[in-house]
């Protein structure tokens, strides 16, 4: 590829071993791909090219190149001239077409060395196994960090990993106890995690007891699940100061 190509300007080939991949491009997706090659069968080409650094690595559009590879057809590309970080530019080349998830710019910075994100991934995976179902990776997210926002798009996530051990220790007992699947709702998420934070004496090990002898409710609103979840916790307890507040 030439270097000196100025910016926007259209290029086809059908040589493959042009392109490369960055190690934190998002896997190829089997479905989309499907997807995308019917897309294509049906208007006979590509509507949206290819996006590329100056050294032919793709920073938009690997499953729109692989649907095309499939089909032995020629890419039309863009080469797009890289200044500062790439992981910027991969994030904006990708959010053209398919807004990013979460785990998409989880797994980016881990791949990248950022332990943070790394950590928040292997506790994803840990939960996963130890309550034998998936759980939305935006649960994690929230119950291990302060940051589920801008920030964390921006790679500033930090791990707190005795406030999301604690939260996800409450909804894994809750599950056992209350023999359901609302444990992991967003609402009980969310409210122990005020809880924690508002409350330093909270204890977790104190409210899971407590669900055994009064359960709480998980309403449509946080408010009310926080206050559920206040009354279960200073059930029957004495010393004001022991209590807990929403």
């Amino acid at each position: 590829m030439n270097n000196n190509t100025p910016l926007f300007q259209l290029h086809e080939t059908k040589d493959y071993s042009e392109f490369t991949y960055y190690p934190f491009n998002r896997s190829i997706d089997k479905k989309k791909v499907a997807k995308l090659k019917t897309s294509i069968s049906k208007t006979g080409q590509l509507i949206n090219p290819i996006i590329v650094d100056q050294q032919g690595k793709v920073i938009d559009g690997q499953h729109r190149l692989q649907a095309l590879i499939d089909m032995k057809m020629p890419v039309w590309y863009i080469i797009r001239k890289v200044n500062g970080s790439i992981i910027k530019e991969l994030i904006e080349g990708n959010n053209v077409v398919d807004k990013w998830k979460q785990i998409d710019f989880c797994k980016t910075y881990a791949e990248t060395g950022n332990k943070e994100y790394q950590s928040i991934l292997d506790t994803h995976n840990f939960w996963e196994n130890k309550m034998h179902r998936n759980i939305p990776f935006g649960r994690i997210v929230f119950a291990y960090t302060t940051s589920e926002g801008r920030k964390f798009k921006e790679g500033g996530a930090v791990y707190l990993k005795e406030q999301g051990d604690n939260i996800m220790k409450v909804v894994n007992e809750i599950d056992k106890i209350y023999e359901n699947k609302n444990a992991l709702h967003f609402n009980n998420i969310r409210s122990l995690r005020k809880l924690q934070l508002k409350n330093k004496h909270f204890n977790s090990d104190h409210f899971i007891e407590q669900c055994k002898k009064k359960k709480f409710n998980t309403y449509s609103t946080v408010e009310d699940t926080l206050d559920s979840m206040v009354l279960v916790y200073n059930y029957h307890i004495l010393n004001p100061s022991k209590k807990i507040k929403a």
